[in-house]
């Protein structure tokens, strides 16, 4: 048994993510993992705090030349490049909200 996000060739039916047999498949394949529901939220946050990582990976790889942004693939390059801008852009807010939490945290 399996399941495809599209339709395939060796594919014999089609039913919607929201189907009953769908989400029973999906749920004995998370409990056959070990995971819970409860597990979800928490898989998540790791996967986001794993996407910064792996960002500041590829800039540490960048910047010592192990690899060059022409290695990647063109819609790499846009998406990394996008997302350095963001950072960016945002270095000067997320540096005077984090000075004035510290002042706050000065005053008696």
């Amino acid at each position: 048994m399996a399941i495809y996000r599209e339709q395939s060739s060796g594919a014999e039916e089609y039913l919607p993510p929201t189907h009953p047999a769908v989400q029973e498949f999906l749920q004995n394949n998370t409990a056959a993992a070990g995971l819970s529901h409860s597990d979800k939220p928490a898989m998540l946050q790791s996967d986001l705090d794993m996407i910064r990582v792996y960002e500041d990976l590829t800039d540490i790889l960048l910047s010592k030349n192990v690899v060059m942004l022409t290695d990647f693939p063109p819609a790499a390059q846009d998406k990394l490049m996008r997302r350095k801008r963001l950072r960016s852009s945002l270095s000067p807010i997320t540096e005077l909200l984090d000075s004035g939490d510290e002042d706050e945290q000065e005053l008696p």
